[in-house]
């Protein structure tokens, strides 16, 4: 499957604002798990862990769509 250069540009821009926005939740959760105020740590952890994947695999395929376009 071929992507076009604007479906690349999108994959990566998403890629890019999830991991900017799981990022961010990341310093959150260290801060809450600090405090212990967090409720559930593993469902939040597992969450973050999740978000960054996706992001990290989104910015991949855009970057790599964008190569080949």
């Amino acid at each position: 499957m071929k992507l076009s250069r604007r479906t690349a540009n999108i994959l990566l821009a998403i890629g890019v604002y999830m991991l900017l926005t799981w990022g961010t939740r990341v310093f959150t959760f260290l801060n809450e798990f600090r405090a212990g105020t967090l409720v559930a740590p593993g469902i939040h952890f597992s969450l973050v862990v999740i978000g960054l994947a996706i992001g990290v695999y989104l910015a991949y395929l855009g970057i790599k769509g964008r190569r080949v376009s």
